[in-house]
């Protein structure tokens, strides 16, 4: 891994420990190891420096939610699935970018607008699908938010993993699939498959 890639790594893991307010520069920059004035000499404040890390972490996870939502033949519920699938298996694989944004979304702010802003392709292309898929009965008719809801939810098993070990989840666990299954199991309407 690149000094950069290591550098955002490490600091999406102490924002995702520690919280955005309660990690000064100086201890951020201290975790990363390097001197004192690194963050404010490359990334101007805590914020930018912040943004380019979450941007970051989007980044690793944005090409295969993309790939499932294109419009390449597929039909509806093959490519909501994938996407569902493709999100799951992006938090199950990054603990720290699902506590992160769990931590952010519980309280208004800057950060949590950038967040949503970042989050807004991925949005955009399920919601549509969400839509049709409801209006044609293939999912259980809910609120788009609702569904939004159930299917992020799940991210808990990845944000909390202490807790998760504490009820057996073993860690490094590959139940990202698992978990999608049981996940749209139960939002599609009775008779409905995903494959």
């Amino acid at each position: 891994m690149p000094q950069l890639e290591q550098v955002l790594a490490r600091a999406l893991e102490a924002f995702a420990e520690h919280g955005y307010e309660a990690v000064s520069l100086r201890q951020l920059s201290a975790h990363l190891g390097m001197g004192h004035t690194f963050i404010s000499d490359r990334y101007g404040s805590k914020e930018a420096f912040w943004k380019v890390v979450v941007e970051h972490a989007f980044d690793q996870v944005r090409p295969e939610i993309a790939t499932a939502l294109a419009d390449d033949g597929r039909d509806e519920l093959e490519r909501m699935v994938a996407a569902v699938r493709a999100l799951h298996r992006a938090l199950s694989q990054s603990a720290d970018f699902a506590r992160l944004v769990d931590q952010e979304a519980r309280v208004e702010s800057p950060r949590l607008a950038h967040l949503y802003e970042l989050m807004a392709p991925w949005l955009d292309g399920i919601k549509p699908l969400f839509t049709r898929l409801v209006e044609r009965g293939v999912l259980r008719p809910m609120p788009w938010y609702l569904f939004h809801f159930l299917i992020t939810a799940p991210s808990s098993l990845y944000s909390q993993p202490p807790l998760a070990r504490r009820v057996g989840r073993p860690d490094g666990a590959d139940d990202h699939d698992l978990m999608t299954d049981l996940v749209l199991d139960g939002l599609l309407s009775e008779g409905g498959s995903h494959g």
